[in-house]
């Protein structure tokens, strides 16, 4: 994924395709120094009421950061990212971050996008909807 020299509105991002597995869920857990046993256990989650271990809603934040750097390829950098969580995700299934340029504009000096972001779940409902504001290297318009 790459940022084309000029943006343009409705230009997509995406897919950006992962899948979560239990050893990133447990080292994010370890970093957070927070271990809430159903992201790795799967009984504790199902006695939660869930179908399964869950992806941490602050790691899949995370991943829409990781996703955003991965298309500025360098050209710039993420101002801000926001993200309202839909569903949960399992553990070990796969996902796929898309979006879309929603705004381009200058800002002090500074060429900006507003982008649409979401992460898919395999059968293809948002999990998560986000939003994310970057900067690109070069300057304004």
């Amino acid at each position: 994924m790459s940022v084309a020299p000029s943006l343009r509105e409705g230009d997509e991002l995406g897919p950006f395709e992962l899948r979560p597995e239990l050893g990133q869920v447990i080292r994010y857990c370890a970093l957070q120094w927070a271990f809430p046993p159903f992201f790795y256990d799967e009984s504790a989650a199902r006695a939660q009421g869930m179908p399964g271990t869950i992806v941490p809603g602050p790691l899949k934040v995370g991943l829409l950061y990781r996703a955003v750097e991965e298309w500025l390829a360098g050209r710039g950098w993420i101002r801000q990212v926001r993200a309202a969580h839909r569903r949960p995700d399992l553990v070990g299934r796969p996902i796929a971050i898309v979006g879309r340029v929603a705004r381009v504009y200058a800002e002090d000096g500074a060429e900006r996008a507003d982008l649409e972001l979401a992460i898919i779940n395999e059968e293809g409902q948002p999990s998560v909807r986000g939003f994310a504001v970057v900067e690109l290297a070069g300057g304004g318009s």
